[in-house]
């Protein structure tokens, strides 16, 4: 989608290039070029303002660059329309509705060079504008994510720099931030991996090294997001001389962000046509999405964090097609996980079957998925090959009764063809002995 809008853009932008060029054919290279120069700088004080003030905002630059760009087309393209007699001279001579002071090139009786009037007033407009809707406007958890990594707030500095300083954290201390959100198991196998790769040796107690650290900050960023790794580590390395309200900060900025990342995720999970459930290493409910509830039809209380797999089953309308089934050995099959952790349930007229697979830190996870359609395709099937065969049985039936028929008369056509030929013979001897 977004590749389309931009050659969308891009095609458009050419296209009105183009109209322009051959409606106004006498004007120069030059001045087309000051023109263009003039409209790409409204994306100037954005651009500016992201880099060094962390209270602008998004809305703040859209609206200073609509509005800058509004400004450079009524004091600089209008005036050149008019000059390729496009526009009405007097519109641009006496202003609209003839006031002077709306004159174009003359804006609020203010008088310089064409292109230094139209650039003042475009920009000084697009400024106050992004300042103004900025600080009315309060930064979303994103935005403020992403100023934190381009401006330096005076807590941490950002990660390029670690090969100018020693980190001050153990390689212990690493490990067990980066455990906090990918697990024990995979975060130490990770590290010992990157080790063995390089030929170094972990040892817990001294400081973690840039590559290193580098190296958690590429972990961490596959399970919270690239944003939200550098403001953990920026936390961690600085501890010991980030102050109190700094580092309340940073969190915030952190927790915004893991935030974001698990309302995205919940939002992708709740898109899926099957419905799922993640239970920790004690068969208590973490996560779900809206499916899970829907296709078991539980009551509320039974998706909660915290609530046992056991309360799941028993709360679920949904039961197992052998028969209600035993609670307890249903839960230790779900718990063992693997390919024979799955069964099939039934929801009314619905047909759902469940699967369940382990996750690395002990817990599992339980897909559900609706069969209602596959188990009608295949009852249709089987109807049908019933069908089939007793159709068979029937055709092969009535062709035994034919060919018995056909036996019959065949035996009956030769007994008078014997009848005909011995009443044949009697009657030549007759003939012929009177």
């Amino acid at each position: 989608m977004l590749l389309s809008v931009r050659r969308a853009a891009i095609f458009l932008i050419l296209f009105l290039t183009y109209l322009y060029y051959r409606t106004t054919g006498e004007v120069q290279l030059a001045q087309i070029g000051l023109l263009s120069f003039a409209a790409i700088a409204q994306v100037g004080p954005a651009f500016a303002a992201g880099l060094v003030w962390r209270r602008a905002t998004a809305k703040g630059a859209i609206c200073g660059i609509l509005a800058g760009t509004l400004v450079w087309a009524y004091t600089l393209l209008l005036p050149s329309l008019a000059d390729a007699g496009l526009v009405p001279s007097g519109f641009v001579q006496a202003g609209p509705f003839g006031i002077g002071w709306l004159r174009p090139g003359q804006l609020f009786g203010l008088t310089a060079a064409p292109l230094a009037h139209g650039v003042a007033w475009s920009l000084g407009l697009n400024t106050l504008l992004l300042i103004a809707v900025s600080l009315l406007t309060r930064p979303s958890a994103i935005e403020q994510v992403q100023a934190g990594q381009f401006i330096p707030s005076g807590t941490a500095a950002p990660l390029p720099a670690f090969r100018r300083w020693r980190s001050s954290v153990t390689v212990d201390e690493l490990i067990a931030t980066v455990a906090r959100y990918l697990g024990e198991a995979r975060t130490r196998s990770a590290f010992e991996s990157f080790a063995a790769e390089r030929g170094l040796k972990l040892d817990l107690r001294h400081e973690a090294d840039a590559q290193l650290v580098r190296h958690a900050e590429h972990l961490l960023a596959s399970a919270i997001g690239a944003a939200s790794s550098r403001l953990v580590l920026s936390l961690l390395l600085r501890k010991r001389a980030v102050s109190t309200k700094a580092a309340l900060r940073l969190l915030d900025d952190a927790s915004a962000a893991i935030q974001y990342n698990r309302e995205l995720l919940q939002t992708a999970i709740d898109h899926v046509g099957q419905g799922i459930a993640v239970f920790d290493r004690e068969l208590r409910l973490v996560c779900w999405n809206r499916q899970f509830g829907e296709m078991l039809d539980l009551p509320p209380e039974c998706y909660a964090v915290g609530v046992p797999l056991d309360e799941v089953l028993r709360g679920a309308q949904a039961e197992p097609e052998e028969g209600g089934g035993d609670v307890e050995a249903r839960l230790a099959r779900y718990a063992a996980g693997g390919p024979g952790a799955h069964e099939r349930l039934t929801q009314g007229a619905a047909t759902i079957e469940a699967r369940s697979d382990p996750l690395p830190d002990g817990g599992i996870v339980v897909t559900f998925t609706d069969m209602t359609a596959s188990v009608s395709a295949e009852m249709a099937l089987e109807r049908a090959n019933e069908t089939l065969e007793r159709r068979v049985r029937e055709r092969t039936d009535e062709l035994e009764r034919l060919n018995q028929a056909l036996e019959r008369a065949r035996a009956a056509a030769d007994e008078a063809n014997l009848s005909k030929t011995r009443f044949l013979a009697a009657a030549s001897h007759d003939i012929l002995q009177p």
